[in-house]
């Protein structure tokens, strides 16, 4: 894995790599010693913090959909546990904004490179995301066809690519494409205001407040606020301050690294806090006469600390794997073969999962149907993405280019010279995956 600008630096999918490669920006660690100001701690070197942060956060995605379609709207204690794997969400998107920063802060695309970058973007995210809409949505578009026309089922897909509620967990692809977008401004952002990034952080962390304040409690909106609050699941200012936060500690690895190393013994105690505030927003929010599935949802407002603190536990527990880990160790592979796999695992699991739901509905309690769907559905969707990597459908299942076999020991290619390897290897796939992420279905009043 390889924080390099040169592949789709999905949120869920992607892994911060060792190298950097491909488009503009690629060098993202070329100028950092004579800019160490402006250049994010780091400097694009491989962050094995992150590969842990990926993987802990893509198994609790999994519990989350699992949870979500085993556990009943009215279980007061199995929406507790939902809300507290809700952190998925978060976790994600500081990872989005982390590895985007990380990679490009010390040389940001611009002009052709930036060119470069969406397209490439719109190859690695946009098409998986465009033909898994359709997979996803085929029951509705060509339901929809058949009552009103062709023409109608065409409306009914473009209205899918553009909501991202083909499936529930399609909205991260959708929002992802948005921070790609607004790289420009996000790096602008954290490189002039680099000496003050925690008042950007908090300013941040207010304005998410309100927003998540305005979607779970304000009154009944009409017209674009409306709107808006009907899409917000699928907008980047839904998750702005998640975002922010994973930029702001790209720009300060350094000092984030020394901090959790110095307090290793309060990181505990923090996460421990935000799983106690958020249980107990949970349960006021119960007592005051709203049902569990409302009060468990994403967007409750204390998800800001709850997020936050399960991030830093996360990256500290990251850190402790990067100070023992062995280079090419079977563990080592086993994570990076996990981060590689997991974009694609994230677009295929709903099969899986709503499949085994529907099968165990009503013949195992929860949480022994739950468990069981975690698990059959990580194994089946991670053999089934290892096994399109090596098909062409790689760039529409996992989000990369088909992997080729490497030359065997009786292979001429095998024996090549240096110069001659270099020359006809397919350079490695250094892009970050999107991490994969997803909630279950939101349920918000009105």
């Amino acid at each position: 894995m390889t924080l390099a600008p040169g592949a789709a630096e999905h949120a869920p999918g992607d892994a911060p790599n060792s190298t950097s490669s491909g488009t503009a920006g690629s060098t993202a660690g070329s100028t950092a010693g004579s800019r160490s100001d402006s250049a994010p701690a780091g400097g694009g070197r491989h962050v094995h913090e992150a590969d842990v942060v990926r993987v802990l956060t893509f198994i609790a995605v999994i519990g989350v959909h699992a949870t979500g379609g085993t556990v009943d709207n009215g279980s007061y204690s199995g929406n507790a546990a939902l809300m507290l794997l809700h952190f998925t969400r978060e976790a994600f998107f500081v990872l989005t904004g982390f590895v985007l920063v990380h990679s490009y802060a010390s040389r940001p695309p611009r002009g052709a490179g930036l060119r470069r970058f969406w397209l490439r973007r719109l190859l690695l995210v946009g098409v998986p995301y465009a033909v898994w809409t359709a997979v996803y949505g085929a029951s509705a578009v060509v339901g929809r066809a058949e009552t009103d026309g062709f023409r109608a089922g065409l409306a009914e897909l473009s209205q899918l690519l553009i909501s991202g509620d083909a499936h529930y967990h399609l909205y991260f692809l959708l929002v992802s494409l948005q921070v790609y977008l607004v790289l420009p401004l996000l790096l602008t952002l954290v490189r002039r205001a680099r000496r003050a990034l925690g008042r950007v952080l908090a300013a941040s962390a207010v304005l998410q407040f309100g927003i998540l304040q305005e979607i779970q409690y304000g009154p009944p909106r009409h017209g674009v606020l409306g709107w808006l609050r009907e899409n917000c699941h699928a907008l980047l200012p839904t998750y702005q301050f998640w975002v922010v936060l994973g930029a702001v500690a790209a720009m300060r690895l350094d000092a984030v690294r020394a901090w959790t190393g110095r307090h290793r013994r309060l990181v505990p105690l923090i996460v421990l806090g935000g799983a106690g505030a958020a249980t107990g927003w949970y349960a006021a929010v119960v007592r005051s006469g709203r049902p569990p599935a409302f009060a468990s949802s994403v967007f409750q407002p204390v998800m800001i600390v709850w997020g936050t603190a399960i991030v830093v536990g996360l990256f500290t527990a990251g850190q402790l794997w990067a100070a023992r880990r062995i280079a090419a160790s079977p563990p080592d592979r086993l994570l990076r073969i996990g981060s590689e796999l997991s974009f694609g695992v994230y677009l295929v699991h709903p099969i899986f999962v709503d499949t085994l739901v529907d099968s165990l509905r009503g013949r195992l309690p929860a949480p022994l149907s739950t468990l069981i769907i975690m698990v059959v559905a990580l194994a089946a969707s991670t053999a089934l993405v290892a096994l399109a990597r090596r098909t062409p459908l790689s760039l529409v299942v996992s989000g990369r280019p088909m992997r080729r076999q490497p030359p065997q020991n009786g292979d001429p290619a095998a024996r090549a010279t240096p110069a001659r390897v270099a020359s006809t290897v397919p350079a490695p796939n250094v892009t970050i995956r999107p991490r994969l992420i997803g909630d279950a279905k939101e349920v918000r009043e009105g």
